[in-house]
């Protein structure tokens, strides 16, 4: 049985919702091995709501909490690999890359530096990861995008970096419950001859969604019975109500809020839209795509390799609120093409599932750990 520690900086980004990070550790540990693979997840803040989350679940935790830029964090991991036998840590954030590179080499055993997103590169974290490039075993981009970011922003060898695509559960959206979805609809006076335009997303400046909203009044110009709505939360919630309200479009935009059933969110709706500025790798995007919804997008990030423009989905430009709604009308003027869309995003789906990604994953573990300097 083999010990993997999960390393990350903290589980939730808003201090409201749990990360998305943090819904792929209770996948990932949902759906690994566990004949070959006990996981443990240490969080170096102290516990937020998705660590709670993962508590909840039965998952087993560790605060490490010392202090975000502390380097008595890598005396307290590598403690904790001693008390609990780590044979391998799996390290998500930049503290927790920083700190975690060098507690693994004080302990002698491998890690895996593993990246979500695409981020401004920080001057001080580029000379922090220059200095543990040769402390680095492998990496993980999350896409081809992110794997650029880290052979440029990161500074890792593009020798070491693999590109393993993260996953979802696609059993969660084949179906979702008749009643659930009417009572979504109705919640809102959502009539059966409206159509649901929708997005699934954190309410931050890098998804977008000012340009969703601003969609939405030519849409309405040609299709009054078209509605919109927006799932999620975040610290931008206050002035994109205030923007939707400004444009007139009360009774026609709603704010759901955060969302927990988001099968049930997808499913009412008739298309899905992520506007974001910037991606690594959307798991609303997946989850959208699993559900069989058509599909509009931003060209930007992993949402170039996952939709193949006209074949499963629409790519438009970011930032371009005009683009966005030429593409939604056309979508509405043609149900055939709707149709079509949305069933080649749920076979392409199945390259985005759980047990693929994770299995990936545990190869990789299994040949590192194999290997005693722990490359892969």
């Amino acid at each position: 049985m083999h010990r993997i520690l999960h390393v990350i900086d903290k589980l939730s980004m808003d201090g409201v919702n749990p990360s998305s990070c943090a819904q792929c550790l209770i996948d990932w540990i949902k759906h690994r091995d566990s004949r070959r693979f006990e996981v443990m997840v240490a969080v170096l803040r102290a516990s937020d709501v998705g660590g709670k989350c993962l508590e909840a679940k039965g998952f087993r935790l560790f605060y490490i909490n010392k202090g975000k830029y502390s380097f008595a964090n890598v005396g307290a991991l590598a403690n904790l690999i001693r008390q609990e036998k780590i044979d391998l840590l799996h390290l998500h954030g930049y503290s927790a890359a920083n700190f975690g590179r060098f507690a693994a080499r004080k302990c002698g055993i491998p890690s895996v530096m593993h990246e979500h997103a695409v981020l401004k590169v920080l001057p001080h974290q580029y000379a922090m990861d220059w200095l543990l490039r040769p402390k680095t075993d492998v990496a993980v981009g999350v896409s081809a995008n992110v794997r650029e970011f880290m052979i440029r922003g990161r500074s890792v060898s593009p020798d070491k970096i693999r590109v393993i695509w993260n996953g979802v559960d696609l059993n969660n959206f084949k179906t979702a419950e008749a009643d659930k979805v009417r009572a979504f609809r109705e919640r809102f006076g959502i009539a059966d001859h409206h159509l649901l335009i929708g997005t699934v997303t954190r309410l931050r400046e890098e998804k977008g969604n000012r340009y969703f909203i601003e969609a939405a009044s030519p849409v309405l110009r040609e299709f009054p019975d078209a509605r919109f709505i927006i799932a999620g939360d975040g610290p931008q919630r206050d002035t994109l109500e205030r923007l939707a309200k400004n444009l007139g479009l009360d009774g026609k935009l709603y704010f759901a809020g955060f969302v927990s059933e988001v099968a049930v969110a997808f499913a009412a709706m008739e298309i899905a839209v992520m506007a974001s500025l910037t991606e690594g790798f959307p798991l609303a995007l997946a989850e959208a795509m699993a559900a069989g919804k058509a599909v509009v997008a931003t060209s930007v990030g992993a949402m170039k390799e996952m939709i193949q423009h006209e074949e499963n989905g629409l790519l438009v430009p970011p930032a371009d609120s005009a683009a966005l709604a030429t593409a939604l009308v056309r979508l509405l003027k043609n149900p055939p093409l709707r149709y079509h869309l949305a069933n080649a995003a749920r076979q392409r789906s199945q390259d985005f599932s759980i047990e693929r990604n994770v299995r990936a994953l545990e190869a990789l573990y299994t040949e590192m750990l194999s290997n005693r300097n722990g490359r892969a």
